[in-house]
């Protein structure tokens, strides 16, 4: 989930009213199974039952999206000779107008500063 919010999940906002603009799946593509390596291992932790959750287990997965996204971001950055691009997700045609010296397609995210 953390590689979909570094790679492939591009979110707009319409700047008038706030509203997203992805309607679909087929607009913020988050990845699936098809998207992983083949062979992948797993490993699975013995713990005492949550009684904070009905059924006993325990969530580990959404804490590490910030991570992996972090590391997905961090090897393209190393590719690329240390350049950053301050935005997510980082697509195809950021790193292509990247390396072919052309200027980006998207404006610097505006920031509030006060």
């Amino acid at each position: 989930m953390g590689f979909g919010l570094a790679a492939t999940e591009r979110y707009t906002y319409d700047p008038a009213y706030g509203r997203p603009q992805a309607r679909g799946f087929y607009q913020a593509k988050p990845p699936t199974y098809l998207d992983v390596p083949a062979n992948l291992g797993s490993l699975a932790v013995k713990g005492a039952h949550d009684p904070q959750n009905p059924v006993g287990a325990k969530g580990i997965g959404e804490p590490i999206q910030g991570a992996a996204s972090a590391a997905y971001l961090s090897a393209v950055s190393d590719a690329l000779g240390g350049h950053t691009f301050n935005r997510v997700p980082v697509v195809a045609d950021m790193v292509i107008n990247l390396v072919a010296k052309q200027p980006q397609s998207h404006k610097p995210l505006q920031t509030n500063s006060q």
